[in-house]
């Protein structure tokens, strides 16, 4: 973490110094941008979960001098729960936990987390204005828990009272660093950004009940994830498409 702390410090005061010999264009910028994550877990989140896909919109606004401010949400899922054994108590000798008609259940834990969080950075301009380097950071909010999904018939003990003491719900505040390349391209109208975000979270176990420690659970997690993030530009502007385009 403190090595990428002094990397991304680094980095942008180099493209500062750059990008201060170029000629800025005095025109701000709004847009939304439905976003796409591939997310790596790190640190605690590791242990528990695994790698994900999230989706999201983000809102932003660049100044007339280039600085970047935006909010983000998005929503996690996958299908990798490392620990597959909290509802181990409802199951028969054959691993199966029976309905209330009798019949097999197909209960499914899955992961899910939700984000949001508020960036500030700067967009460092080349390509003769058209492109940039885009890096910020970020504070925000990060939660996640185990969904038990009950796909056929009912399971009294797993109605929705009684799953929030298996689903290990924690949030907590989080924080973030992106570096990455924003494109524009004035003839084919073609608008996006991609690049790697660093996530950390500090997180705290949110239900009053957990079964598995039968009782509350007061640990605290440093959740992590190494996020690949795309996403596709919107322009929400009353200018030309011409003015839109340069900084």
């Amino acid at each position: 973490m403190r090595f990428l702390v002094v990397f991304t410090s680094l980095l942008f005061s180099i493209l500062l110094a750059w990008s201060q010999e170029k000629e800025i264009h005095k025109e701000s910028v709004f847009y939304i941008a439905p976003t796409y994550q591939y997310q790596v877990a790190l640190n605690d989140f590791k242990e528990d979960y695994g790698n994900a896909s999230s989706v999201g919109m983000d809102i932003t606004y660049i100044f007339e001098n280039n600085i970047f401010l935006s909010s983000s949400s998005s929503f996690s899922f996958s299908k990798n729960v490392n620990d597959t054994t909290i509802l181990d108590h409802l199951m028969d000798d054959n691993r199966n936990i029976i309905d209330q008609n009798g019949q097999y259940a197909d209960v499914l834990l899955q992961y899910r987390g939700w984000d949001t969080k508020l960036c500030l950075g700067y967009i460092f301009p080349i390509l003769e204005q058209t492109s940039g380097i885009l890096s910020y950071a970020s504070l925000g909010f990060h939660q996640n828990k185990t969904r038990i999904d009950v796909r056929n018939g009912t399971v009294p003990q797993l109605n929705e009272d009684y799953k929030k003491m298996y689903d290990q719900l924690r949030d907590g505040l989080s924080s973030s660093l992106f570096v990455g390349y924003l494109h524009k391209k004035v003839d084919k109208k073609i608008h996006f950004y991609a690049g790697m975000e660093y996530t950390i979270a500090l997180s705290k176990n949110r239900r009053s009940y957990n079964y598995k420690h039968q009782g509350p659970y007061d640990k605290k997690y440093l959740d992590g994830f190494l996020n690949f993030k795309f996403g596709w530009i919107i322009p929400i502007s009353k200018r030309s498409t011409r003015e839109f385009y340069y900084f």
